[in-house]
């Protein structure tokens, strides 16, 4: 019956999830956990389907005690799609703001106009792109050693004008940028915001070029929130 092969798949999706989620603390199902995780928004309205199916075949019964529905074609193939989903590592670039979209500044922008884009989107830095590709960081750290060193930022100030503070991998700096490829894994990205940074230091956003240099296009950029922040 399609009933028996749809509860064994989902039983089968139910260890996969359970392996992927081993060592963390949760209440809820691995499902219900999987999709509050970001990673499974692709599949997020097919999957809730299939759990909701799965309560109503485990759960309820006919006069008879035989399932009360059968499941369509469809569902099991769904089911399936999901499981395939489920086994194949997720590129970093399906979850990253694509590189068109990111709010950017470059060199000769007046700084106080591009400090008025950040704050009225809220976002705390945004990469400098030239034609070199990503040539730094304009953030509100580097905002605030500027003004500490020559007293506030004036409507003649250039984004250029702050220097060595834009610098991606400047010490001291606070907060750190790391440049991945395209072919880098939701995985690859989770793990680089989950492992321990420098002294005094945080992973604050990753951006995504081709091969995982500075000097290439931008196609993507990750901040902790859209790894970590959603569960």
């Amino acid at each position: 019956m399609r009933s028996e092969t749809f509860l064994s798949m989902y039983r089968v999706l139910e260890g996969m999830l359970e392996r992927k989620y081993a060592g963390e603390n949760g209440s809820s199902s691995v499902v219900m956990r999987y999709l509050s995780d970001p990673e499974s928004e692709p599949v997020r309205a097919q999957l809730d389907l299939c759990r909701e199916l799965r309560n109503l075949l485990t759960h309820n019964a006919d006069p008879a005690g035989g399932p009360v529905a059968e499941p369509s074609k469809a569902m099991v193939d769904a089911l399936y799609a999901i499981i395939d989903y489920v086994e194949r590592p997720k590129p970093a670039l399906l979850y990253a703001t694509p590189g068109e979209r990111v709010l950017r500044a470059h060199a000769g922008d007046p700084a106080l106009e591009v400090m008025r884009r950040m704050e009225k989107h809220g976002f705390s830095h945004v990469p400098v792109v030239g034609k070199g590709g990503v040539e730094g960081v304009f953030g509100m750290r580097c905002v605030f050693s500027y003004v500490l060193e020559h007293g506030g930022v004036g409507k003649d100030t250039r984004v250029r004008d702050f220097g060595p503070l834009l610098e991606i991998r400047r010490k001291g700096g606070g907060e750190r940028y790391e440049f991945l490829p395209a072919s880098a894994t939701y995985p690859d990205v989770r793990a680089a915001f989950e492992s321990a940074g420098e002294r005094d230091s945080r992973l604050a956003a990753v951006f995504i070029t081709q091969s995982g240099r500075m000097d290439e296009p931008l196609l993507g950029m990750l901040t902790p929130w859209d790894v970590l922040g959603r569960h």
